[in-house]
C-alpha cells in the first residue's frame, strides 16, 4: 500500500514530501524516481505515474518525491545543487525503508541528469534509466565505471538535439542500452505507458543478467 511520507534533504535544510510503496517480499527491488524540470513538473506527472503503475504491478518498491519548491516540499528551486541533495535524501530514505532491496534509479530530463550523477558516484546502484537525457549529462557522468544504463530518447525531442545525444551516448562506457522512440516528443505525450512498460522490462532483464554473472 502506498503511503505519504516526509523526509529531510541530505543537508537537513529542507523538508520534502514523497510517496512510498514497499516492495513485495518476492522481488525486493526498489526504484527511486526523479521527475522532470521542477518548476514545470512533479512526482504525479503522467509520465512518472505511468512508470510507477508498471513497477507497482510487478511488485517493486517505489519512492517518488517532489524536489524542493514543488508541491508540498519546502524550499525553492536551486537549479541543480539543492535538487541533488534531495535525490540523495530520497535514496537514503529508500534504503532505510528497504535495507535488503536492490536499488535502481529512473529520472526524466532534469531528473535524468541527477540520476546519472548518482550512477557515476555510487557503485551500489544496480541499474539506471535516463529518460530524455541531456547530452551534457551523458558526457559528464556516463564515461566512467557504472552499472547498466538505459537511455530512452525521443526522435522529436524539442529541447535536446538527437545527434548530440546519440554522440554523447556513443562515448559512454558499457554496459549501456539505447532506445529511440520514433515520432515521440520530449514528454512522450500519449506514449507514457509504452515508456513505462519498456523501462521496467529492461530493468528486470538488467538485474537478472547481473545476478547470473
Amino acid at each position: 500500500m502506498q503511503t505519504s511520507i516526509h523526509f529531510l534533504s541530505a543537508d537537513g535544510s529542507t523538508l520534502l514530501e514523497g510517496k512510498w510503496l514497499a516492495p513485495s517480499q518476492s522481488t525486493q527491488m526498489v526504484a527511486v524516481l526523479a521527475h522532470h524540470f521542477p518548476p514545470m513538473s512533479n512526482m504525479d506527472q503522467r509520465a512518472i505515474f505511468a512508470t510507477f503503475k508498471v513497477l507497482r504491478d510487478r511488485g517493486w518498491g517505489v519512492l517518488r518525491y517532489n524536489s524542493r519548491g514543488v508541491g508540498q516540499s519546502q524550499g525553492e528551486f536551486s537549479g541543480g545543487p539543492g535538487e541533488a541533495l534531495d535525490l540523495q535524501a530520497a535514496l537514503t530514505e529508500a534504503r532505510q525503508r528497504a535495507p535488503q532491496a536492490k536499488i535502481c534509479l529512473i529520472g526524466w530530463s532534469f531528473g535524468a541528469q541527477l540520476v546519472l550523477r548518482v550512477m557515476a558516484n555510487d557503485p551500489t546502484i544496480r541499474a539506471t534509466v535516463a529518460v530524455t537525457p541531456n547530452p551534457v549529462g551523458l558526457q559528464e557522468s556516463a564515461q566512467g565505471q557504472h552499472g547498466p544504463l538505459l537511455a530512452i530518447v525521443a526522435e522529436r525531442d524539442q529541447f535536446f538535439d538527437l545527434i548530440e545525444t546519440r554522440t554523447a551516448f556513443e562515448q559512454a562506457t558499457e554496459p549501456k542500452t539505447w532506445h529511440l522512440l520514433k515520432w515521440a516528443d520530449h514528454y512522450y505525450l500519449t506514449r507514457e505507458d509504452e515508456v513505462g512498460q519498456f523501462t521496467v522490462d529492461w530493468l528486470e532483464q538488467a538485474l537478472n543478467n547481473n545476478t547470473e554473472q
